[in-house]
């Protein structure tokens, strides 16, 4: 019974530790593409990645994102997407 004290004590404190949520990050634009990197271990959907993309690529003369690539990055780091910006047809 004693033994189970502590181990429960332990449990108790580990269930309280978690990770921050990341947002996605966008790391370059340029007018014609945004890259966005998506940290390991988050879930934005792929609306939400296109989403930010299209706000970014309206503060320039380009009104359209569109996701032409993903690459992950080493070490766990995450997933970068490259998206072109594109006039509307």
């Amino acid at each position: 019974m004693f033994r189970m004290i502590p181990a429960a004590l332990v449990l108790m404190l580990l269930t309280g530790c978690e990770l921050p949520a990341q947002d996605p990050v966008v790391t370059a634009y340029n007018g014609d593409s945004v890259n966005i990197i998506q940290p390991a271990f988050t879930s934005a959907t792929d609306a939400e990645l296109l989403a930010l993309a299209n706000s970014i690529c309206q503060r320039g003369s380009k009104k359209l994102a569109e996701r032409v690539s993903a690459r992950i990055l080493p070490d766990y780091q995450g997933t970068e997407y490259l998206f072109l910006c594109l006039n509307k047809p």
